[in-house]
């Protein structure tokens, strides 16, 4: 039923609204090259759906635009069958995030987005997106002289992506995403990051968290084509066989993309 100025919810604006709930934060350039409309006409919508709380900006103006899901966002997803009754009793906390915080979380936000994008017309569809906590877990680290660390695993993202045309118990693959804005000393955490994905597929830590997990994929997804090579480069040492340099691959969001990954995973198991 339209609202006192004219508005009323509609289909397309449900697409716009899950789309924001995916990727957990949103610009209007992701939402308008998803639905594939032009950024002016979206833009106005999105307008539309933050004055009646289907959607809440995180930015105040002039800054970029970034949006979150609204309370009304929330209900309608729910009552659609979008998303689970659970998101209602989660607190959204994008608004709360500092400016390289909300950068960070852009940049997963584009990656997520790409990989969405293209699996519109593709066999292969994201099954499973999570982000947060309930990714965290953490494993013992062997130094070359014997000293064991504790590290934290704490992807900025684990997937799967499914292949639709193959059977079942065979179709699925796993991966962890590092989202890298070059802001990260390569010696110190990356080389962390790395030991800790490593030390956790030796302990078989991931296969307790993660059931049905065969393969172990790390993808490692920067700005530039220049950081991604740097970072292969300098972190070789840490990946000296074949099998791991195939696990973790570095990659700039501009050589993303589905055969980029699955091509990886083609070339043999871990």
């Amino acid at each position: 039923m339209p609202s006192k100025d004219g508005f009323q919810f509609q289909d397309r604006d449900a697409e716009l609204v899950h789309l924001v709930h995916q990727l957990g934060v949103a610009t209007v350039e992701h939402m308008a090259q998803h639905v594939e409309r032009s950024y002016h006409l979206v833009y106005k919508r999105v307008a539309k759906l933050e004055d009646h709380r289907y959607l809440s900006r995180v930015t105040k103006q002039p800054e970029k635009g970034i949006w979150q899901l609204g309370p009304e966002g929330v209900a309608v997803l729910i009552e659609r069958g979008l998303a689970p009754e659970t998101i209602a009793r989660h607190r959204l906390r994008a608004n709360e995030l500092k400016p390289l915080g909300r950068a960070h979380s852009l940049l997963i936000a584009d990656i997520h987005a790409k990989l969405l994008g293209e699996s519109k017309r593709r066999l292969e569809k994201i099954a499973l997106w999570r982000q947060g906590q309930d990714t965290w877990d953490e494993a013992t680290w062997t130094e070359v002289d014997g000293t064991r660390r504790r590290l934290p695993v704490r992807p900025d993202a684990y997937f799967v992506i499914e292949h639709t045309g193959r059977p079942e118990g065979k179709n699925r693959m796993h991966f962890f995403l590092e989202a890298d804005r070059s802001n990260m000393d390569v010696n110190e955490r990356m080389s962390a990051k790395i030991k800790a994905y490593r030390a956790y597929h030796e302990e078989n830590r991931f296969q307790k968290k993660y059931p049905g997990m065969q393969s172990f994929r790390v993808i490692v997804v920067t700005e530039t084509r220049r950081r991604a090579e740097s970072l292969r480069t300098r972190l070789e040492y840490l990946l000296p066989t074949a099998n791991l340099q195939r696990a973790y691959r570095f990659l700039s969001i501009e050589d993303l993309g589905l055969d980029a990954l699955l091509g990886a995973v083609e070339k043999g198991p871990t």
